[in-house]
């Protein structure tokens, strides 16, 4: 296993935040865009996650983002972030729900 110093850790702007509206991204078999507030601002993300979830099972929902990550585009929608998640050696992905009362902007660590 890499081993990283801790430093390199708080480099991650880490928040929680809730899925005001998802989805499906036509002609892909796994991507989902999400629109996402994060208190302050709201972003466009992008997730990998549709062969195992659905638009629906994230709406309305709080999870953990990463936010300082470099745009990327995914089939022409650019993505301000990362959705967390945990995902099995097999590629099963589990979505880690945030507790309601964690207020939207939350910084994780």
């Amino acid at each position: 296993m890499l081993m990283y110093d801790v430093e390199e850790f708080w480099k991650f702007d880490m928040r929680v935040g809730l899925v005001k509206d998802a989805e499906k991204i036509p002609r892909t078999r796994k991507l989902i865009k999400l629109v996402v507030d994060f208190g302050k601002e709201e972003r466009t993300i992008v997730t990998g996650i549709a062969d195992q979830y659905s638009p629906e099972d994230l709406k309305g929902k709080k999870f953990i983002f990463v936010l300082n990550l470099k745009p990327k585009k995914f089939s022409g929608v650019e993505s301000q972030g990362m959705l967390i998640v945990a995902e099995t050696e097999e590629g099963r992905v589990f979505l880690i729900p945030v507790p309601d009362e964690v207020p939207v902007g939350t910084k994780v660590w």
